[in-house]
């Protein structure tokens, strides 16, 4: 692969590992009220978001970016259920468009402690990979149990979240009023699974949007979430990736902005559904 090639297949990696962990959507830990006050204001819903090319520097690789994706977060009896489909087409400074794809089912258990996940990433219509596994928390740390591509198994620190569990933490924290966090956070994806994340919390923002929403779920008032993503054991290197989520305490991401250095990316709420709760049978 070319290096040319290669620096837009780190790109658009870097891209889909993203959007897992701010859409899954350290400081002191939030109140346990204010956690489970958090979690039960999470409403199961899909949601539709357009993306295009918002910022190139001159030198760029990238010089056009446009995209879509589909998203489901869904509570079920027994957790989380999260589904995405993500394409995104970008337009370097030499050949023709790369078609990238990516899709990914995970589930998370509603303590965190149990999270099983399946990423698909595909360049042009072929599937260049797929990760599969699960991860369960223990009294030592976090032991994850690849299935594919390879059978493997990997420990994580103890303080290690999972994706939704991460969100949940940092809409209670948005609650109490604090401004910053910093977690360790594992999703599964791509070569970077397990980031420090660092986040600083806007104060409440009232909603401008004109996306289709027929169950008034854009009402809800957002905080600016700007993360900045730390390989796990490369935070020397500095962040691989920075972004901003306008994320509702219903968990409905308004907005997505990457800034990959370079070249910047929005993302942007163009409909969204509310799904109906779970017949558990209680």
């Amino acid at each position: 692969m070319s290096g040319f090639l290669k620096n837009i297949d780190q790109h658009r990696r870097s891209f889909a590992g993203t959007l897992i962990l701010c859409l899954g959507v350290s400081g002191c830990a939030a109140q346990a009220g204010n956690v489970t006050s958090a979690q039960s204001a999470l409403v199961s819903h899909t949601a539709e978001y357009n993306f295009k090319m918002s910022r190139s520097d001159q030198g760029s690789s990238i010089v056009d970016a446009t995209g879509a994706l589909g998203y489901r977060f869904e509570k079920v009896c027994d957790g989380w259920i999260t589904e995405m489909q993500q394409i995104m087409i970008l337009q370097g400074t030499e050949g023709t468009p790369i078609n990238s794809a990516f899709s990914m089912t995970q589930w998370e258990n509603f303590d965190g402690t149990r999270y099983r996940f399946r990423m698909r990433d595909y360049l042009n219509g072929t599937k260049v990979d797929e990760v599969v596994g699960d991860a369960v928390r223990e009294s030592e740390g976090v032991k994850v149990t690849y299935e594919q591509p390879v059978e493997v198994v990997d420990e994580l620190p103890a303080d290690t979240m999972f994706p939704t569990q991460h969100s949940i933490q940092l809409l209670a924290r948005a609650e109490e009023g604090e401004k910053f966090a910093n977690d360790l956070v594992f999703d599964g994806s791509g070569d970077a699974p397990t980031n420090r994340v660092a986040v600083v919390i806007s104060d409440a923002k009232t909603v401008d949007s004109s996306a289709n929403d027929q169950s008034g779920l854009t009402k809800v008032p957002f905080h600016r979430m700007s993360l900045a993503y730390y390989p796990l054991g490369e935070a020397e290197n500095g962040p691989t990736t920075e972004m901003a989520v306008d994320l509702a305490r219903n968990g409905v991401a308004h907005a997505l902005r990457f800034d990959y250095g370079d070249f910047a990316v929005l993302g942007t709420l163009d409909k969204v559904t509310e799904l109906p709760a779970p017949d558990c049978g209680k």
